[in-house]
């Protein structure tokens, strides 16, 4: 999903004035997740035995901000707690198992650019270990109001950090749920993830949005499942190399 949800979004699946003290980045991976519950048909079953790999390649920037702010303002002592508390990856965790009930194993990846890979390799080793059955892949990534800002006045600065500084930044959030054998649901099956060093720093995969790599990363997959055939994702960025190779899942 690119940019941001809106309150009527969430109408089918819960009640939206739960909601409005809650931060952007969060409701948008919610609303990913209850659709991707959806579509794989666990949106009325008890999720005890479903985990949640999240990635956030920076966290919630504009909440973060506002705390390092609260500090220079008013001191340590008087920091603003919900500021905090916001910004923290984990927050973003607790948000997504508390409105979907979701009971299994939770890790959440910071790891910037090479998050979305480190969260599935994540979500391969809860099921290789038989720690859930099925797991939320999910991803939701904030914009940066201070580089906004700066981006304004030299649209170069942060190259080759920040894709496509020409177009306007946006908010991107994805989810999908994997699990260790084909389901009813199943549409894809994952052949291989693979995420490796390289010392050629040169060669940049060429994004879409200007959205970090973290994010771009769910982007090239969530087009390459649309076409429905098989195919071979490899993005490199920041010296690592990501390869997905995968293709439609036929029941037989």
């Amino acid at each position: 999903m690119q940019g941001d949800a809106a309150p009527e979004d969430f109408a089918p699946f819960m009640d939206v004035s739960k909601l409005r003290r809650a931060e952007q980045i969060s409701k948008n991976v919610l609303l990913c997740a209850f659709r991707a519950l959806e579509q794989a048909k666990l949106k009325d079953i008890p999720n005890a035995n479903l985990g949640i790999s999240l990635a956030m390649g920076a966290g919630a920037l504009e909440s973060t901000l506002k705390f390092m702010d609260s500090i220079v303002e008013d001191g340590d002592e008087l920091s603003s707690p919900t500021a905090f508390a916001s910004s923290v990856h984990n927050s973003t965790a607790l948000f997504l198992s508390m409105f979907l009930g979701i009971h299994g194993p939770c890790v959440v990846t910071g790891q910037l650019d090479a998050s979305f890979a480190a969260a599935l390799l994540t979500a391969q080793q809860f099921l290789a270990k038989d720690m859930c059955q099925q797991v939320l892949v999910a991803i939701t990534e904030d914009v940066n109001p201070l580089i906004t800002e700066v981006l304004q006045k030299d649209s170069h600065i942060f190259d080759p950090f920040v894709y496509q500084p020409h177009l306007p930044p946006t908010r991107l959030a994805g989810a999908f749920v994997v699990s260790a054998t084909p389901t009813a649901a199943t549409q894809f099956v994952l052949d291989s993830v693979n995420l490796a060093n390289t010392t050629d720093t040169h060669q940049q995969t060429q994004p879409l949005l200007p959205v970090s790599s973290c994010a771009h990363s769910m982007l090239l997959l969530s087009n390459y499942l649309a076409q429905k055939k098989d195919f071979a994702l490899c993005e490199q960025f920041a010296g690592t190399i990501l390869k997905i190779m995968g293709k439609p899942y036929v029941f037989s």
